[in-house]
C-alpha cells in the first residue's frame, strides 16, 4: 500500500511560487522549495520528475489561480468595476519588493523559447482577459461603463496594462505597487465612464465592497 502524502501538490507549489519570486527560475533548486514544506529532493523528483517538471507544473496551475482570485473578489464586492481592481490588487498583494518581479520576469525568457512553457502562458493570459472581459461585462450592465465600450478590446488592454505596469514598477519603483497599479487602471478605465449621473457610475464607488 503507498503512503499517503503528508504534504499536497498545493503545497509544493505555493512553496515553489515563494521561491521564484525570492530567486527567479535559473536559481531556484529542489532543495531550495523541498526546505519549505519539509521534503527531500529525491521525493520532489518522484513527484514532479526534475525541476523542470516541478516548474511546468507551476505554470500549468497559474490560470487556475487566476480563475480562483477571479471568483475570490467577485465573492467580497457588489461593484463590477471595483471587483475588477480588487482582482488586480490581490493578484500582486504577496509581492513587496521590486527584485521580486524581476525574479518573475525570467519566467517570461521560459515562455518564449520553451512551446510547452508558452502554452500555459498563453493560457494564463487568457484567464486574465476572460475574467476581466466578465467584469467588464457586468459593469456594462448596471450602468457603470458605457454602454458602446468595446468590452474585448478593454479586456485585452487591461492585460496590457497590468504587465506593463509590472515591468514599469519593477524598474522604476514609482510609490508602491498597489498605489502604481491603480492609478494605472484608474487612468485606463476613465474615458469609458458613464458620466450622465447614473448611480453606481463613478469609478470604484465607496461601499461597493462587501464587509
Amino acid at each position: 500500500m503507498a503512503r499517503p502524502r503528508l504534504v499536497s501538490d498545493d503545497a509544493i507549489l505555493d512553496a515553489t511560487r515563494q521561491v521564484l519570486a525570492e530567486l527567479g527560475p535559473v536559481k531556484l533548486t529542489l532543495a531550495a522549495v523541498g526546505s519549505r514544506v519539509g521534503l527531500a529532493p529525491p521525493t520532489l523528483m518522484q513527484r514532479f520528475g526534475s525541476k523542470r517538471g516541478l516548474l511546468l507544473a507551476s505554470a500549468a496551475r497559474s490560470p487556475l489561480m487566476v480563475k480562483l482570485g477571479a471568483e475570490e473578489a467577485a465573492a467580497r464586492n457588489t461593484s463590477p468595476l471595483a471587483t475588477l481592481r480588487d482582482f488586480a490588487l490581490s493578484a500582486v498583494g504577496h509581492i513587496k519588493r521590486r527584485e521580486e518581479l524581476g525574479n518573475g520576469l525570467g519566467f517570461v525568457q521560459l515562455d518564449v523559447a520553451d512551446p510547452e512553457f508558452r502554452q500555459h502562458a498563453l493560457a494564463h493570459s487568457a484567464a486574465i482577459v476572460d475574467s476581466c472581459e466578465t467584469f467588464y461585462r457586468a459593469a456594462v450592465e448596471v450602468g457603470e461603463l458605457r454602454e458602446d465600450t468595446d468590452v474585448p478590446a478593454l479586456a485585452r488592454q487591461t492585460l496590457v496594462c497590468f504587465n506593463g505596469a509590472l515591468q514599469v514598477w519593477a524598474v522604476n519603483g514609482w510609490g508602491s505597487l498597489s498605489e502604481f497599479l491603480t492609478e494605472q487602471i484608474d487612468l485606463m478605465i476613465a474615458p469609458y465612464l458613464r458620466s450622465d449621473g447614473v448611480p453606481g457610475g463613478g469609478l470604484f464607488s465607496a461601499g461597493t465592497t462587501r464587509r
